[in-house]
């Protein structure tokens, strides 16, 4: 029988030896890597009193050599693997300190090592009462190899059965050694941890960090692609991937099972200084950290990208995408982009999805295609009601459409071409010789355009349609916050002549000013495009003007009017009115008190200042809206408001696109 004395300060023992039970679980089990084992048995029993009573470690490895168990426990810090860098069958060491010993005590207050080395088989015992002193027995001849680690007196029942999920844990910490050496098993528990069949795929990265101070670190990070739902992790691993510490990896990857390790000699020299676990807190690591998680975050956009081309490509050939052939149109290119972020998610958050008939899966992603086209708030009661997605999945897929940009872009860019295939829509109607002649003033431009006042400009807001001056009045009144008693429309308001007029459009804006009290009103008088404004137009225009003016009700400081009539050109002699010397073209009639003007203005005009404002989209869009996708618009607001040319035209569209190519 010899004794050993460990040449080492108690406390600092007593630190090692309150290790978590997975660290000291795992840093047995890389003892027994270490140790060339190929084979690792954690066998857990019960007790008499506790559910756990005994934890024994067996591997097959080469033992611990009898000559060289006294350096191998009288001292911390100096274990052999600090001088070796790999065993003698090739594996790389995890190279730690000589701890792994004495974070057996964590488990137990009794721990015992047998080896079986070079013939031998001999005993070291040790008690958690004195953790400085162990007794090593006489050698006895034997043919085994190996070590079996047995610990005792388990002071309470941690929870590390397979049962708990342990065996998952310890997978964790393995899964590359498992996955690269077929010659490595680990049997926990009772149960084999599966890596090599669980993983999908190991990739590794080069991983480095600059610090301000000019310092260089690098690492290197190996992901690991399961197959299987596991617990995502970030394992902080030393030199020959021993980990020492997991965090979660704070990324996104919906659809992927993955654990990654990273691994730097930088974190070799913290636990030299045994300040491993303020790893979080050290600048050099979290730089590290930092980097791996942008690597991470970059593998799995690419992942991401590849799985959907593949799942995208399988529907294509199931015949069931709901979109064909190439586009370049950029509204159609992001509007299919959203789809498949979209249909993609459903995939995997609806197991019922793919297990549905194709033809019912056709049937979903046609109604996704038709709820993204009519914009993003007819979604949610698809996926409840026709494929019956969980509530809470439901709005997880909902809140990742809110959170793609794509959707704004498609619900800005639809709006964009929508008026310009309104502008092109707009020319013909009021241009084309045939059409112009059959357009009808009020039951027809005036519908179209009162449906459209953007094209008068953005900020104005539609108040009254076909109404008289006393509901124009009403509307100011209501506009401005004025409840006073006398302003209250008690009486009509007339024109200039003394009598009732009928405005075509109010329409009214805010002016940014600092009060944003301030306020502008437009009244437009609409004329057929076979009707020239003339002298009577311009006259009719400034009697409305006028009743405004001439009438106190209307009277406020705050309040700018302008009264536009407008057709497709103008007479000469109204042509040379609305050239009147040092006022804007178009500019016939003007007060100060209150702030009242007259317009004349072409469809032309107004055309080419609404499409100005829209240039710089158009150009960005690179869209050129045509005559057939421009009427086809006008008949989507109201096809009873086109003129029978204008419906012939599209239906001769439509008759040419039906027939075979």
């Amino acid at each position: 029988m010899q004794e050993i004395e460990v040449k080492v300060e108690n406390d600092h023992i007593q630190r090692i030896t309150s290790a978590k039970p997975l660290a000291a679980i795992s840093e047995l089990i890389w003892n027994s890597y270490d140790a060339d084992a190929q084979e690792v048995r954690v066998v857990l029993q019960e007790g008499q009193l506790t559910k756990l009573g005994s934890i024994r470690i067996v591997d097959d490895g080469v033992g611990i050599p009898l000559e060289g168990v006294e350096s191998y426990f009288q001292s911390l810090g100096g274990s052999w693997k600090k001088q070796t860098a790999k065993t003698k069958n090739g594996r790389v060491i995890h190279g730690e300190k000589g701890q792994g010993r004495f974070k057996a005590f964590a488990l137990g207050d009794k721990v015992s090592w047998q080896s079986h080395n070079s013939g031998k088989s001999f005993s070291i015992a040790g008690h958690k009462s004195n953790l400085k002193r162990f007794s090593v027995s006489d050698a006895v001849a034997s043919f085994k190899t190996g070590c079996t680690v047995e610990i005792d007196d388990v002071p309470r029942d941690f929870e590390i059965w397979a049962e708990h999920g342990f065996a998952d844990q310890i997978r964790d910490v393995f899964a590359l050694q498992l996955y690269e050496d077929p010659n490595f098993r680990i049997i926990y528990d009772g149960l084999e941890i599966d890596a090599r069949q669980a993983i999908r795929e190991v990739t590794p990265y080069p991983i480095d960090a600059f610090m301000e101070d000019g310092r260089y670190f690098d690492a290197k990070l190996e992901i690991i692609e399961w197959k299987k739902k596991v617990d995502r992790k970030l394992m902080l691993c030393l030199p020959g991937r021993f980990s020492f510490h997991s965090m979660v990896p704070g990324i996104h990857a919906r659809g992927f099972e993955f654990t990654a390790y990273l691994s730097a000699d930088h974190f070799q020299t913290l636990v030299d200084d045994n300040t491993e676990g303020l790893v979080e807190l050290d600048p050099p690591s979290v730089a590290l950290i930092e980097s791996a998680k942008a690597k991470l975050r970059e593998h799995f956009r690419g992942r991401e990208a590849e799985r959907s081309r593949g799942k995208i490509q399988e529907w294509k050939e199931a015949r069931i995408y709901p979109y064909e052939g190439r586009t370049s149109d950029p509204i159609e290119i992001n509007e299919r982009q959203v789809f498949d972020v979209v249909a993609l998610n459903l995939a995997d958050y609806s197991p019922d999805f793919e297990k549905a008939p194709v033809k019912q899966q056709k049937l979903i992603l046609q109604l996704v295609k038709a709820a993204i086209e009519t914009g993003p708030g007819a979604l949610p009661s698809i996926l409840e009601k026709v494929v019956d997605l969980p509530k809470d999945k439901q709005e997880e897929l909902a809140e990742l459409l809110r959170k793609t940009s794509l959707t704004a872009v498609i619900n800005a860019a639809k709006a964009v071409t929508d008026r310009l295939e309104f502008l092109r829509a707009l020319q013909i109607l009021v241009f084309d010789p045939s059409s112009k002649r059959q357009l009808l003033e009020r039951s027809q431009l005036h519908r179209i355009v009162a449906q459209e006042t953007w094209i008068f400009g953005e900020q104005f807001n539609l108040m009254n349609d076909d109404e008289d001056l006393t509901a124009v009045l009403r509307s100011h009144i209501g506009l401005i916050g004025d409840d006073r008693d006398d302003l209250a429309p008690s009486a009509p308001v007339l024109d200039a002549d003394g009598k009732a007029a009928i405005v075509d459009l109010m329409l009214s804006c805010r002016i940014p000013t600092a009060t944003d009290e301030e306020r502008k009103h437009l009244i437009v008088e609409l004329k057929r495009p076979s009707q020239s404004i003339n002298e009577d137009v311009i006259a009719q225009i400034k009697k409305y003007a006028k009743a405004v003016a001439l009438d106190d009700r209307f009277k406020h400081s705050n309040v700018e009017w302008d009264f536009v009539a407008v057709s497709n050109r103008l007479t000469r002699d109204a042509e040379l009115e609305a050239r009147q010397s040092g006022k804007p073209h178009g500019l016939v009639f003007e007060l100060d008190v209150p702030k009242i003007r007259v317009w004349t203005k072409t469809w032309g005009e107004i055309i080419q200042e609404a499409e100005g404002r829209l240039t710089f989209y158009k150009r960005r869009l690179g869209y050129q809206a045509n005559d057939k996708e421009a009427l086809r618009y006008l008949r989507a607001i109201n096809a009873d408001y086109l003129s029978e040319e204008v419906k012939e035209r599209i239906a001769a569209f439509d008759e040419e696109e039906s027939q075979p190519a």
